[in-house]
């Protein structure tokens, strides 16, 4: 793994400052009370993932049979090495968007394609991954993963992911570059957007940078696109979780 997405990624987790004290352990222990009972777990690869403690507090058989070695050793997932530096840039720009536009995370479903070793070989795989408790401040506390293996083996081999509003359907797909704060928006089009922040329209805008108002609605167009949101608020709540407006 690339060692400034590793740092990033971990940043990331160290800011949300999830902490053992305010958490209730018997809420983790009915969920799993609840999957362990479940009739699904038979054919169905699912892990629950403890956020604060940083480890899986439950996998059910199924996963770890398919995610064991040729001998039959468990070794959890192993992410195909082509594929590890897409998906830490996808859950960086992700964890990136929740934090930055109002949510409900539990409302969020994130959906992920990418490779794994499956009994001694890489295949594709989908995961649908949820969170299903935060702690007191709203932070992700314990996630719910469900793997299947993907029908489609066919090349080429493409990380994708997507994050699904769970009431109303709307998507969110991370951009490859999200992760890299310095080089999405050019200079112009931060000036711009700090311009917007502050409350101007276009007209003002083009007024006081000398441009004309087409090129500020082109500007403020290829902002939207380029942070994958639909208005100017969300771009401005974004931008500003990346560090880009100070």
């Amino acid at each position: 793994m690339d060692s400034k997405l590793q740092r990033e990624y971990l940043r990331i987790f160290d800011s949300m400052n999830i902490r053992e004290s305010q958490l209730d352990y018997s809420i983790a222990e009915r969920h799993i009370k609840d999957l362990r009972e479940s009739p699904y777990l038979a054919t169905t690869a699912i892990t629950v993932y403890d956020n604060c403690r940083c480890c899986h507090i439950f996998e059910s058989d199924y996963h770890r049979h398919i995610f064991s070695d040729e001998d039959g050793v468990y070794r959890d997932m192993r992410i195909h090495p082509d594929d590890i530096d897409a998906v830490i840039k996808n859950a960086i720009s992700v964890l990136r968007h929740i934090f930055s536009i109002e949510t409900q995370l539990t409302k969020s479903k994130l959906m992920r394609q990418y490779r794994v070793m499956i009994n001694g070989i890489y295949k594709r795989i989908t995961e649908e991954m949820q969170i299903i408790e935060t702690d007191p401040s709203g932070n992700p506390w314990l996630s719910l993963s469900i793997v299947n293996i993907s029908p489609d083996q066919e090349e080429p081999f493409i990380v994708k992911s997507q994050l699904v509003d769970t009431r109303t359907g709307d998507t969110f797909t991370p951009p490859d570059d999200m992760y890299d704060r310095d080089t999405i928006l050019t200079g112009r089009e931060i000036e711009i957007l700090k311009k917007i922040s502050q409350g101007l329209l276009s007209k003002e805008i083009s007024s006081l940078l000398g441009l004309s108002v087409h090129t500020v609605n082109t500007h403020r167009q290829r902002i939207l696109a380029k942070l994958n949101v639909n208005n100017s608020i969300e771009a401005v709540k974004y931008a500003v979780a990346l560090g880009l407006l100070k």
